[in-house]
């Protein structure tokens, strides 16, 4: 199997391609520099290549491999048909998603164009892809199960060093962590991050700390306002933005509690089974990750930290066994790395 792991797309998506490339063994290409270095810091096991935007052409592609891994399908959509046109080749795209989350429940099929095949965590996914028609436009789907928390226990030491050079040496010992996670804002789910966010810092006491894992989307659709709250705050005490860390795992083995709204990396806590809260919550299926914990808001609870600090331990007992059912319908049951590089490699080869 010729393959390589593309990542035309922002840094953060290293955490799914970049262990994706490291368990297959394939090549992994990046067109900014920035990235490049991430991926050489974070993912040493990947052969990681630069290259210019301009040189990731369809003949350069064409010659060398047979298969790309892709989280981008726009830039697939846009690049597949040039293959069989001018080169005489059909082309393998394996579309990887970039977290599971309860994000595209309204879109209906016209939003969906054609795909080769798509990775697919667990059943959570795959009935979202059913709901919204999209599963009929995929030619074939791989359950992958949760391969990135897998690919981190396997390499727990070298992350924990990582994590605690770049980002706990930073923060006192004997404070909680609290790790928060707002999503951008679409159509379907507003992000909490301009309305709680510069509320909830304000409210910090001596018992919490707070790490602050901002979506790109926040910066490159609203950097005004973003830019505006985090330099504000970038210096406070109790704060940390986090930047330019890819893995996430490592992150949350050592938070002591999640915060978030819609974000993705809510059904990655999940692995930990440690109390949840939420902002943001509605009584509809973008909301259905919010049952594992608890609804706050920096305008009606009071300080949230002193909430969170009356309820850590209830959380944690109280919501256990949703956590892990939803854990189980997200990412079923575990799959061996070796069984999943396997299983790929005979499907393409």
């Amino acid at each position: 199997m010729r393959a390589a792991a593309l990542t035309p797309t922002p840094a953060n998506l290293l955490d799914h391609l970049g262990v994706l490339a490291a368990i297959l063994k394939i090549p992994l290409i990046v067109d900014e520099p920035e990235t490049y270095d991430l991926a050489r810091t974070f993912y040493p096991q990947v052969e990681t290549r630069f290259m210019e935007k301009n040189e990731i052409d369809p003949s350069f592609l064409a010659a060398q491999f047979d298969v790309l891994f892709v989280s981008s399908k726009r830039w697939a959509i846009e690049m597949l048909p040039f293959f069989p046109l001018f080169h005489n080749k059909q082309m393998r795209i394996v579309y990887c998603p970039h977290g599971n989350s309860d994000k595209g429940f309204s879109l209906s099929k016209e939003h969906h164009a054609p795909e080769d095949i798509s990775l697919v965590y667990g059943e959570h996914m795959i009935d979202l892809m059913r709901d919204t028609g999209m599963l009929d436009q995929v030619q074939q789907t791989v359950v992958t199960g949760n391969y990135r928390r897998l690919f981190f226990e396997e390499h727990r030491p070298f992350y924990r060093e990582l994590a605690e050079d770049q980002v706990f040496g930073k923060l006192e010992r004997n404070k909680k962590i609290v790790f928060y996670c707002p999503t951008w804002s679409s159509e379907e789910n507003r992000s909490s991050f301009f309305e709680e966010c510069a509320r909830l810092i304000e409210q910090l006491d001596g018992e919490f700390q707070l790490i602050i894992k901002l979506h790109p989307y926040l910066f490159e659709r609203h950097l005004g306002e973003t830019t505006a709250i985090f330099e504000r705050y970038k210096d406070h005490p109790g704060v940390l933005f986090l930047e330019n860390f890819p893995p996430i795992y490592p992150l949350l083995d050592l938070a002591d509690a999640y915060l978030g709204d819609f974000s993705s990396i809510g059904y990655d806590f999940l692995s930990f089974d440690k109390p949840m809260y939420f902002f943001n919550t509605k009584a509809d299926r973008g909301s259905f990750l919010h049952r594992c914990g608890i609804s706050l808001s920096t305008r009606d609870c009071g300080n949230v930290f002193g909430v969170i600090e009356k309820t850590l331990e209830q959380s944690r007992k109280e919501f256990s066994a949703v956590r892990q059912e939803v854990y189980k319908y997200a990412f079923g049951k575990e799959k061996p790395l070796e069984l999943l590089r396997q299983g790929l490699s005979t499907l393409l080869s």
